[in-house]
């Protein structure tokens, strides 16, 4: 009898023991955010622009990740490594050389990075070196260096955003803060800080459409290739299954929704039945949309 009791306490105990600990993860999750919006703001404040979604070096482009693929766009660098002063991590940022391509020493799960080492090993020191800031503690660690946060890009979906640019071309303009080679400043934002994007969780270990959990990370450090690497686009809902071949997409392993930071650095849980429209509109820097996610 004292057996059965027990056990009874603890089925009862159990869900709020976890609820707890998953309220902990999410205000830690949170505190993270925040303060990977005010390194944001920082380095805006610093250089009267935002960093870029990611830098192309056209001595870059003709090299090719793993022998194959659309080698003109490996090995960027992503938003996070120019953040790196503005989040005391000095020591880190002076170990990349920006003249060579960057590095991953495990490369995203999609057809492109093909899971392996890509790019210069010269900045693998500094790509091994995460902070533990881009980890988002509900996300189940799969593969080490992969961050759990990303930049917000396209409301209106087209690939891709590490090469699209701000003109027509591959796919169409960027509508978003974020894409290849942006400098926006706050003043570009015209839909107002307070209802614009600037990051959201994209957590680096995530399922199939079948649920079939990916086999290692996608989303490098600072390294960029395709499939985005580092980029939020409003291609679906949040926290959605989908293949790993695409995954430019917010989602977290807290239940429910996800965190977003937006530009004037607060933070914000976004429902995963969020209505799209909305969803999408807050993406977007100057689309003049009246709906956008709720404070």
């Amino acid at each position: 009898m004292v057996i059965a009791i027990i056990g009874v306490l603890v089925g009862l105990l159990l869900p709020a023991v976890q609820q707890a600990r998953e309220a902990a993860r999410r205000s830690a999750c949170s505190n993270n955010m925040k303060q990977l919006g005010l390194a944001v703001h920082n380095y805006a404040d610093a250089n009267k622009k935002l960093p870029p979604g990611n830098k192309s070096n056209p001595a870059h482009m003709a090299s090719t990740c793993h022998g194959g693929g659309l080698g003109y766009y490996c090995g960027q660098y992503g938003w996070p490594s120019y953040i790196l002063p503005q989040m005391e991590e000095q020591n880190v940022f002076d170990q990349i050389d920006f003249s060579l391509r960057s590095y991953t020493s495990t490369g995203g799960v999609d057809s492109w990075h093909r899971g392996g080492a890509a790019g210069d090993a010269a900045n693998k020191a500094a790509a091994d070196a995460m902070p533990a800031t881009f980890s988002c503690p509900s996300t189940p660690r799969t593969t080490a260096n992969h961050k759990d946060y990303s930049a917000a890009s396209m409301g209106v979906y087209r690939c891709c955003p590490e090469r699209v640019g701000a003109a027509a071309g591959g796919g169409g303009p960027a509508d978003g803060i974020f894409y290849r080679d942006s400098e926006t400043a706050f003043r570009d934002i015209t839909d107002g800080t307070s209802n614009t994007f600037l990051l959201l969780e994209d957590a680096h270990s995530w399922f199939e459409a079948d649920g079939t959990p990916y086999s290692h990370g996608t989303n490098s450090f600072f390294f960029v290739n395709h499939a985005s690497s580092g980029y939020a686009t409003a291609l679906y809902a949040p926290n959605s299954l989908s293949s790993s071949s695409r995954h430019r997409f917010a989602r977290s392993h807290h239940p429910g929704g996800l965190g977003a930071v937006m530009a004037d650095a607060s933070v914000r849980f976004v429902n995963e039945s969020v209505n799209m429209t909305v969803y999408r509109n807050t993406y977007s820097r100057a689309g003049g949309e009246v709906d956008v996610i709720d404070k």
